[in-house]
C-alpha cells in the first residue's frame, strides 16, 4: 500500500470520534464479548468505539471487574438492610405527625423530630415484642436526610 491508512468498514471518512464516557455495564459487555471470542474490531464497530479504547478496557479488565464486584456487594448490603416492620410503621406515623404539625403551623426542629422518632420507635418495639428485639435505632442526621427523601419532605 502506498501510505494510505486502512479504514475499517465502520469508519466514516473525515469524522473524528468525540470523547465520551463509557458506562461500566458497557465495559463489562465488551470484556464478555472478547472472552467469548468476538473480534475486537467487531466489538469496536458495534459500540462505535476506536479499537484502542477496547484495548484499554481489556487492559483495565481486573480493575473494572473489581469495581463491578464491589458495587454488587454494596447493593446487596443495602438490600439486606431493608427496614423491618417497626421501621416502616414508625416512618408512616412520623410522616403523619409531621404533616399534622405542618397543618397546625407548628415549627419543627431536627432535635424535636429526632426525639419524636425515638419515642415512636421505642413504643413500636414494645408493641411488636420479640420480633424487633436486638435492633437499635438512632435517629441520626443521615437517617433523617434519607427519611425526608423517602417521605418527600422538603423543609
Amino acid at each position: 500500500m502506498s501510505g494510505n491508512k486502512h479504514k475499517s468498514s465502520c469508519d466514516v471518512a473525515g469524522t473524528a470520534k468525540k470523547c465520551q464516557a463509557i458506562m461500566v455495564e458497557t465495559k463489562v459487555k465488551i470484556i464478555e464479548g472478547v472472552e467469548q471470542g468476538e473480534k475486537m474490531v467487531d466489538i469496536a464497530c458495534s459500540y462505535n468505539l476506536n479499537h484502542s479504547i477496547i484495548g484499554t478496557i481489556l487492559k483495565n479488565k481486573d480493575k473494572i471487574m473489581e469495581h463491578v464486584k464491589s458495587a454488587v456487594l454494596m447493593m446487596s448490603t443495602i438490600i439486606s438492610k431493608k427496614s423491618g416492620k417497626v421501621m416502616e410503621e414508625m416512618e408512616k406515623l412520623l410522616s403523619a405527625w409531621i404533616q399534622d404539625q405542618h397543618q397546625h403551623q407548628v415549627l419543627l426542629s431536627l432535635m424535636l423530630i429526632q426525639e419524636k422518632t425515638k419515642r415512636l420507635y421505642e413504643d413500636l418495639k414494645k408493641k411488636h415484642g420479640e420480633e424487633s428485639e436486638g435492633t437499635s435505632f438512632n435517629a441520626s442526621h443521615v437517617w433523617f436526610h434519607w427519611f425526608k427523601a423517602r417521605a418527600k419532605l422538603h423543609k
